[in-house]
């Protein structure tokens, strides 16, 4: 009886080994150029470049509530007042906005007096997405610094001086549902804008923690020595009873 008890007991960790994952916190790694992001990434990673979203030479407000989506990607600008505002522009065909991109999203930090909230982007992501990045820069005036909210940890992400791209990713241990930018440093008169393009971004791997594994082959272990004793014992029973 008792090692039937131990038998039913094995089989039950090894069930609950193949059925729940264990549970760990997020880890998020931030990356400051495109190359070491790639290298920490899988391939298959889609692209979102805004291309073709305005004329040539114009730029395209977009204020639905839904914003700028492509590829499952929506992004959406939220002005001082909480309005839904966001643009894409051609940025060749303005110097000012020209960091060799071409089409790219721009949102403005304008707002009624000083202690008005920050506009922002709020970017909503696709089911099951681990890993992103994109390229940053911004204008009136330039090279300012990025404020970037991610699972309720903020980072800082600096851009530069035309004609350098700014790169900004990371990669996370669990998925990422959004991301939200805006910018340090602004003046409600200063009539900052903040611009990203390129945005990059890949699924999360479905393979099991290596903790996971540990259990599950500590489990079949003990299945192992628990049947080959089983085995003895009955061997031994048999010998018994000849006698």
């Amino acid at each position: 009886m008792r090692l039937h008890i131990q038998f039913f007991t094995v089989s039950l960790s090894i069930g609950i080994a193949l059925t729940i994952a264990p549970a760990y916190s997020t880890t998020i790694t931030t990356y400051s150029t495109l190359a070491s992001w790639q290298a920490a990434t899988a391939t298959g990673y889609q692209t979102v470049t805004f291309t073709g979203l305005t004329p040539a030479g114009t730029s395209t407000p977009y204020t639905s509530a839904s914003g700028v989506t492509q590829s499952g990607v929506e992004f959406i600008g939220y002005s001082s007042s909480g309005q839904s505002d966001i643009s894409v522009v051609d940025t060749s065909a303005f110097s000012y906005y020209n960091w060799g991109t071409g089409d790219a999203l721009i949102q403005s930090l304008s707002r009624p007096n000083s202690s008005s909230p920050l506009p922002y982007v709020n970017i909503v992501l696709p089911a099951n997405i681990s890993s992103l990045g994109l390229n940053l820069f911004t204008a009136s005036p330039a090279a300012l610094n990025f404020t970037i909210t991610v699972a309720g940890n903020q980072y800082t992400a600096p851009s530069y001086n035309q004609p350098t791209l700014a790169f900004w990713g990371i990669t996370s241990t669990t998925a990422i549902s959004s991301l939200q930018l805006t910018l340090a440093g602004t003046t409600y008169t200063g009539g900052s804008q903040e611009l990203l393009d390129n945005f990059v971004f890949g699924d999360l791997s479905a393979a099991p923690e290596a903790s996971t594994y540990l259990l599950i082959g500590s489990g079949l272990i003990g299945f192992v020595l628990l049947r080959k004793r089983l085995m003895s014992d009955k061997l031994t029973s048999e010998k018994r009873g000849r006698h």
